[in-house]
This record gives structure tokens, C-alpha cells and sequence, in this order.
């Protein structure tokens, strides 16, 4: 989002400067970057060291200030600033008096759980102040990480951070609505939805009969209700595209259930992604967690592609009620599976041109830049 919508100002004829974190797969850096810190392959004695920066990181303030004094902005727009970056990058932008805006991808500004999922299923407890409760649920599966990330949310309180936002956009008005319930001022929160790049929307009539999978490999996303169904439709393919830490589990359980219908195609990306996608004559989401606005659905509905998903969090936004399932309801998934995958050719292409004409009008680059300049402007 962050370079499309570079992208889509600089066309517009303005001026936009990027900052974030140096890193080997990055598309694009410059000279005010930080140093990018690899949490996931650090020793023991270093953890806490570079946790507190995680809280609150002097490098990233420093050279945020060094970036807003010689390019001198507007508006400052922040994405997912947590971790690497820190909520220090909004304080020098409130010393600096500048106007923020700030787009919303989890829920990390009301829970240290960030995903409001713990052990394999929902949990909203550490929302709404009650922080400490992160810590004794182990709610990231941590102790430390737990621990470091319930530190961060009281001292983001206590700074006021999040009082020094002016705008926050949300994606999806399920997690906007979440946002308000604990605390936020409904007048400082706007449903933007998403916007995926215009050669996207690409109406594909291609079906190559199998059902796609696409996204992370992990316990939120249901993925063992996804196999328990195709254990059943053993006359239906299944494609998994995507890695993730559940990949193993997922793969032994294949194995083991002997599920010859289930094949793994790894990570995929550019044109091997998006032929899978267009291969697919169903794509399914069977997540069990809060999505807030899934790009994957996105992407298939600029193709046209039907996709079977979980009703839940801000997936309910996004298709219609008869492709939505009860989450964790592996006999709801199959039987919804099951009824989509045989329908008929004109109504599959019925609701393939019905989610086409959604994201259509709803996802375009172009309605996506009117509505934040908008946002800009009020801000100004």
C-alpha cells in the first residue's frame, strides 16, 4: 500500500518522501532508512536490548527528523511503524507540529495481542487497558515477547501517542467499530477501503478445477478445517499456496491422512501466483481470527474469482452472504465448498462478475487517492 499510494500522489503531482527500515528484500530505500533488526535469529542476550528498542527506537527519531526537516511535509501518513520503527517516529512529528494520519493493519494500538487471537482461538482480554493480562495468558506464545509487547502498550499510553494522530484510517469497519468499543473517538476514525494497483483488475475466465488456498500458513488462518474438508471432497484438488510456520503440521497431516487431493505449491509470486489464482475455479479463507481487509481476497475479486470464506471479522465486509461459513465448522466449509465447486457454469460467472463489479467500484486506485486526499486536505 505504502508505494501504490506513492505512486498514485506523485501522478496527482505531488511530492512524497518514504521512510522505513533498510532491509535486503526492500524495493526501495534512501539515505534516512534505519538499520533493519532481525528479532527472529538474535541470541538470548541481545532480545532485551533491542526489545526496548523496539519500544522506543532513538535511531528512527533521529533520522525521521533529519527527513522532516529537509523535506519538510504536510502530512505524514504512518503505516506499520511497530517493531522496527516505533511510535518515536509520531512524537517528532508532533514536535514538529505536523499534521498524521495513520492507516490501521491490526489491532496493536488497543491489545499487545495484536491479533486478538491466542491458542487457537479469539481473545480480546489484554483489549481496552487490561493490558497486563498479555502477560498472563503468554498471549504471543513468549513469555518475553509477551512480557516486552505489554511494556510497549503501557508506555504508549502513558506518552500519549496515540492522542497525537489525527486522523486514523481503517480498511475495514469491523476493525474501526473494535477501535471505537475500546476507547478511540469515533470522529477521529474513517472506513477507507483498500486499493489494489489498476492492472490488477483483470476479469479471468479461466477454471482449471481445482480449489486455492493463498495466504500465510498459520493456526489463525483454520487451515486443518480447510484439510478436514478436503479429506472428504477426496474428488476435489486442493492447491495450498503460501509458507508459514503451520507448514510441517499441515503437510504431516496430509501425509498421515494420506490426502493425495492436497498438493503444497510453496511461496508464490508475479506470474506463477497470479496463475494459480486465475486457475482456480474456487478460492477459500477459512480463517478463524479477526482478518481485518484480506489483500487475497481482493486479488481474487479483481479476477473475477469466487472465493468461499469464514463470516468473520472484516471478511463479512467483503463477500456476499453466500460465500460466507460459520468459522471453525469444517462440515460448513465442505458443504459450501461442495455446493460452489459443482454449481453451474452461467451462475458461477453470475457471482464472479457480481464480486468483479464490487471491487470494482469499491477498490480502484483512483477512488482510493480521492478519499485520502480528502483526509489530507482536512488535515492541512
Amino acid at each position: 500500500m505504502v508505494l501504490m499510494t506513492k505512486k498514485l500522489l506523485e501522478s496527482a503531482g505531488h511530492q512524497v518522501e518514504v521512510f522505513g527500515m533498510n532491509h535486503p528484500l526492500n524495493l526501495f530505500s534512501n539515505k534516512y532508512f534505519v538499520d533493519f533488526v532481525d528479532y527472529d535469529n538474535m541470541s538470548i542476550w541481545q532480545k532485551p536490548k533491542f526489545g526496548l528498542r523496539s519500544i522506543y527506537n532513538f535511531q528512527a527519531k533521529k533520522n525521521f527528523l533529519e527527513l522532516i526537516k529537509d523535506f519538510k511535509p504536510d502530512v505524514i501518513h504512518f503505516h506499520n511503524i511497530y517493531h522496527q520503527l516505533s511510535c518515536s517516529i509520531i512524537e517528532a512529528a508532533h514536535e514538529q507540529n505536523i499534521k498524521t494520519v495513520m492507516t490501521l493493519h491490526d489491532y496493536k494500538f488497543i491489545s499487545p495481542n495484536y491479533s486478538l487471537f491466542n491458542h487457537g482461538r479469539i481473545d480480546e482480554s489484554c483489549s481496552g487497558g487490561n493490558y497486563y493480562r498479555c502477560i498472563l495468558n503468554n498471549c504471543l506464545g513468549n513469555f518475553g515477547e509477551s512480557l516486552m509487547a505489554t511494556i510497549e502498550a503501557y508506555f504508549v499510553d502513558a506518552k500519549g501517542f496515540k492522542k497525537m494522530i489525527h486522523t486514523y484510517i481503517s480498511p475495514s469497519k469491523f476493525l474501526m467499530d473494535k477501535f471505537i468499543k475500546a476507547g478511540f473517538d469515533a470522529k477521529n476514525i474513517l472506513q477507507i477501503s483498500n486499493a489494489l494497483p489498476a492492472d490488477e483488475f483483470k476479469m479471468s475466465h479461466g477454471d482449471l478445477g481445482y480449489v486455492a488456498y493463498v495466504g500465510r500458513l498459520s493456526s489463525e488462518k483454520g487451515l486443518k478445517y480447510l484439510l478436514a474438508s478436503a479429506e472428504i471432497l477426496s474428488d476435489i484438488h486442493f492447491k495450498i499456496v503460501g509458507s508459514g510456520p503451520e507448514l510441517m503440521q499441515l503437510e504431516s497431516k496430509v501425509n498421515e491422512k494420506k490426502l493425495t487431493n492436497v498438493e503444497f505449491v510453496g511461496q508464490k509470486t508475479g506470474a506463477e501466483l497470479e496463475s494459480l489464482i486465475t486457475g482456480a475455479r474456487l478460492l477459500v479463507l477459512p480463517s478463524i481470527w479477526y482478518e481485518n481487509a484480506p489483500l487475497s481476497i481482493l486479488e481474487a475479486k479483481a479476477r473475477g474469482k469466487i472465493v468461499v470464506a469464514s463470516d468473520i471479522g472484516g471478511i463479512s465486509e467483503m463477500l456476499p452472504k453466500e460465500l460466507l461459513v460459520v468459522p471453525a465448522d469444517h462440515m460448513a466449509l465442505t458443504n459450501k465448498i461442495k455446493a460452489w465447486f459443482e454449481k453451474d457454469d452461467s451462475t458461477r460467472q453470475a457471482m464472479a462478475e457480481r464480486l468483479y463489479g464490487q471491487v470494482n467500484e469499491e477498490n480502484r486506485p483512483e477512488i482510493y487517492l480521492q478519499k485520502i486526499l480528502k483526509v489530507y486536505s482536512e488535515n492541512e
